[in-house]
């Protein structure tokens, strides 16, 4: 895809980004979008004429969309004719828009305060798009305060719940949108929560679903079952990388589907859970390298609590794999989200740092024995 901006000024064709992407701006956090929303006043003929691989997912939020292609994200069009008929969105917060050639924003519905203060705001609104609209805003900034996202006596929970989509309309690429935008946000478990209170993930993502019939050891998580600690785990990611963030999300779904042997409970949840994440994320059409990523951190996740043991040979393949700090970045996450504490990751990092030294070490082999040394008479 050439510049969107480009192709869109050559096009005559005036645009705004608004909601969650103008809201991402204005609160500094649009360089990590891998999708934006872009409001045209043109039709979807007027795009077709400049977007040759453009498509139309007929979605409340998008009359056409684009793939990534050359470009760093996705983007999604609603154009101006189907916003006079249906409106821009349930909530006030859709509202919000910004002119990317000069960086000015719009607030005709009088956003600014609660942009100001980071607050989601509560009430009744209705719409084919509240519920992805309010999962994409409690990502950014979580549940009103003294409010749980799961409280089915509030306002905007009973207003959310009431609004799930028939099946008709989520479409795979509706699901992509909510599950990229909400793991987007510093909040995501809050908008995990209201998607799990509504019933969409039993509906729709069963593979999550799944999670909250794990028991764990309260001893060693008293955080709770598999949920609970997956949602916990979210809260401890030092960065929304996507993958990273699809990797902590769904590196424990194969639990529910492992037997116990010989003393381990989850025994081979981890291979299991690979296969499962790589199903879901190709189901939803997530790009090939992003699958095959997430595949290699959930598949590999147990592995650095066991890297001080293992000989290097056994676990230099992967040890040595480019994706391995981010594999490490997954287990602190995991083990920082128990009450086990902070050990067993230092002493995992640890055996990397001296595996790294080693093999970089051109007298000492993998597990840092000298090599023996060889001389050659004159």
């Amino acid at each position: 895809m050439t510049d969107l901006a480009a192709a869109l000024a050559e096009a005559r064709l005036p645009y705004r980004e608004y909601g969650i992407t103008a809201i991402d701006s204005y609160c500094g956090h649009s360089m990590r979008q891998p999708v934006k929303f872009y409001l045209v006043e043109g039709s979807v003929i007027d795009l077709a004429k400049r977007f040759d691989a453009l498509d139309y997912p007929a979605l409340p939020y998008a009359d056409a969309s684009l793939g990534a292609g050359a470009a760093s994200f996705e983007a999604r069009f609603l154009c101006a004719e189907s916003v006079e008929r249906t409106g821009l969105g349930a909530l006030a917060l859709t509202d919000f828009r910004r002119n990317p050639a000069n960086g000015h924003y719009g607030d005709p519905r009088g956003v600014y305060p609660l942009l100001k203060d980071r607050i989601f705001p509560t009430g009744r609104a209705e719409g084919p798009n509240l519920l992805f609209e309010s999962a994409a805003y409690l990502s950014r900034f979580g549940a009103p305060t003294g409010v749980e996202p799961s409280a089915p006596a509030e306002d905007w929970q009973d207003a959310a719940a009431g609004a799930l989509p028939h099946s008709s309309d989520v479409s795979p690429l509706w699901q992509k949108d909510i599950l990229t935008i909400i793991l987007q946000g510093p909040r995501s478990s809050d908008a995990f929560e209201l998607l799990r209170a509504s019933g969409f993930v039993a509906a729709y993502w069963p593979e999550l679903d799944a999670l909250l019939k794990v028991d764990h050891a309260k001893d060693c998580h008293p955080e709770g079952g598999g949920w609970s600690h997956t949602m916990e785990a979210l809260g401890h990611r030092k960065t929304l990388d996507l993958t990273l963030s699809l990797a902590i999300l769904l590196h424990d779904i194969g639990k529910p589907h492992a037997e116990s042997s010989e003393g381990h409970r989850f025994d081979k949840h981890a291979e299991i859970g690979a296969r499962l994440a790589s199903r879901f994320l190709r189901s939803l059409g997530f790009a090939e390298r992003i699958v095959d990523d997430v595949y290699f951190m959930i598949r590999w996740h147990m592995m650095p609590a066991a890297l001080p043991r293992l000989p290097a040979a056994k676990v230099s393949d992967v040890v040595l794999d480019p994706r391995f700090p981010d594999l490490l970045e997954l287990f602190r996450c995991d083990e920082f989200s128990t009450f086990k504490g902070p050990d067993t990751y230092y002493a995992g990092c640890a055996a990397y740092k001296a595996f790294m030294r080693n093999h970089r070490n051109p007298y000492r082999d993998q597990d840092g024995r000298k090599k023996a040394q060889t001389f050659s008479r004159p």
